[in-house]
């Protein structure tokens, strides 16, 4: 028989999304790999342990990779004169993913 004076856990929350978005809102669960409760938690307290300071240096670095793929295509020319292009592309194809990375940090879509 369980201590009597053992103290209750509190109550669950309970969450029903809305008919129209629970299916929106499984896939995302599903993609997140966390469990429904980590990834209410991540969602609800997560987005608020993003500091400002380190969401302007995530906003900052955005801007230098589009900095930087802009200056390799005005360098375009000399990559293909000199048959770097495959550099070019391999270069270009890891910027994107860079910018896709900083877009998933900051909570928007590429």
């Amino acid at each position: 028989m369980p201590d009597q004076d053992t103290p209750k856990r509190e109550p669950p929350f309970s969450y029903r999304p809305p008919a129209g978005k629970r299916a929106a809102f499984e896939r995302r669960v599903a993609e997140s790999g966390l469990s429904t409760n980590a990834f209410i938690t991540e969602c609800v307290l997560g987005r608020n342990r993003n500091r400002p300071a380190e969401a302007k240096l995530l906003a900052r670095l955005l801007g230098q990779c589009g900095n930087v793929s802009d200056r390799l295509r005005e360098f375009g020319s000399a990559f293909e004169r000199d048959n770097h292009a495959d550099l070019q592309k391999s270069v270009c194809a890891e910027l994107t993913e860079i910018r896709s990375a900083l877009f998933v940090l900051l909570g928007r879509r590429p």
